[in-house]
């Protein structure tokens, strides 16, 4: 991914610290929180700049924001024009992206016939994970 491409696309300048930010969201295995975002980005960055970076990144486009039945919220990249879905593991609370193409397609059509204009949706799924399934 060409970092400054996306930010510039979006109307965002690509300083130095949001492209960090960028490069460790498109790095992990899943959504982070800011906490784990602070221990990844390295003492660069204080937590208000990076709270002010994500809210950057959520306003924009480039990344997500949801709430993983926990305290904090988690971030990630942006997936297609709507987002995508999550999965959260009740036994060890992993949170992981989920390919939304045929979930993106049924919200489409149900928002159709709703009597306002849904500008985001948000759907996260709760289970048991498969490396919890198999232990």
């Amino acid at each position: 991914m060409d970092v400054k491409s996306v930010l510039s696309e979006r109307g965002v300048a690509a300083t130095a610290k949001r492209e960090l930010v960028v490069r460790v969201l498109e790095a992990a295995s899943g959504p982070l929180t800011p906490q784990e975002l602070l221990e990844q980005v390295g003492d660069g960055m204080n937590r208000v700049t990076l709270y002010r970076i994500l809210d950057l990144l959520v306003e924009c486009g480039v990344a997500t924001r949801h709430n993983a039945g926990e305290r904090a919220f988690r971030y990630c990249l942006r997936r297609g024009p709507s987002g995508h879905a999550h999965f959260t593991c009740v036994r060890c609370g992993r949170t992981q992206c989920l390919d939304s193409r045929n979930l993106q397609a049924s919200l489409g059509e149900f928002v159709k016939h709703l009597p306002m204009r849904v500008e985001t949706a948000e759907v996260r799924f709760g289970g048991v994970c498969e490396a919890c399934l198999g232990a």
